[in-house]
């Protein structure tokens, strides 16, 4: 295991425990306080997760992890609309652009002299808009399943992290040539159990999301093949996301007893 991968495990780790701590410091409040859930509801949401690659970009990049920004409109007859923004990222780079740099040991040697400290990531965004249905699991209720369907586009790229700066085939416009910057439309498919507390307080969202990227290769030539690049490619991934979120009721009518 590396160092970057056992980091990114506890980070995730730690994040699951401050969820499981509000989660369980929320439900003691959650009894008390309910106030009108009807009407349409605005909701922004922060999640974290992960995605197991299928397809062809299972061939380029291992297992990733993600952040994710959520805008979301539901109205009062349980319709919505929705966008997403993902942030993946991992350190698992199976595509090796820049193999002819290395030494037989498998080292690059920059130009002061020294073995670079260069490192492969994985970097990719997915930024999309959607529409569905969110199904109430019982009366007096606004928590139930959620199925949307989002159609957007999906990026990803091999990142070069070179500590020294000191790999000249990488410096400046240089990562272009072998970055393998991939785009195209996709789709996404969203199931999910939504959970909105009667008191406001407790409010998440767990995802499983499927993504289908009809992707092609962005670059003119790949600088280490000296070939064109590949304009044809079906990228999937499979992922699941814990979301917190704020909502915002929008209650048209206010009844006020004397």
């Amino acid at each position: 295991m590396t160092g970057s991968t056992f980091q990114i495990k506890n980070i995730f780790t730690y994040l699951i425990l401050c969820w499981v701590l509000v989660i369980s410091s929320t439900l003691n409040a959650q009894n008390s306080d309910e106030k009108p859930i009807e009407g349409a509801i605005s909701l922004f949401s922060i999640g974290y997760g992960g995605d197991i690659p299928f397809g062809d970009i299972k061939s380029r990049f291992g297992n990733t992890l993600k952040f994710t920004l959520s805008g979301e409109h539901i109205t009062s007859s349980g319709w919505i609309y929705n966008t997403d923004f993902f942030f993946m990222f991992g350190d698992k780079v199976k595509e090796d652009p820049i193999s002819s740099f290395r030494t037989t040991e498998g080292f690059i040697l920059g130009d002061d002299g020294l073995y670079a400290d260069l490192f492969l990531r994985m970097r990719g965004v997915y930024l999309g808009v959607g529409f569905g249905k969110l199904f109430q699991l019982r009366e007096n209720s606004r928590s139930g399943i959620k199925a949307i369907l989002n159609a957007g586009v999906l990026q990803h790229n091999i990142r070069f992290v070179d500590e020294r700066n000191s790999v000249p085939q990488l410096r400046a416009d240089g990562q272009k040539g072998y970055d393998r910057l991939t785009r195209g439309f996709a789709l996404k498919e969203t199931i999910a159990y939504k959970h909105l507390s009667r008191n406001r307080l407790l409010n998440y969202e767990i995802a499983l999301d499927f993504i289908q990227g009809f992707t092609s290769e962005v670059r003119a030539i790949n600088f280490d093949t000296g070939a064109g690049t590949i304009q044809s490619r079906m990228d999937l991934m499979l992922g699941v996301r814990i979301c917190w979120q704020l909502p915002f009721y929008h209650t048209a009518v206010q009844t006020i007893y004397y």
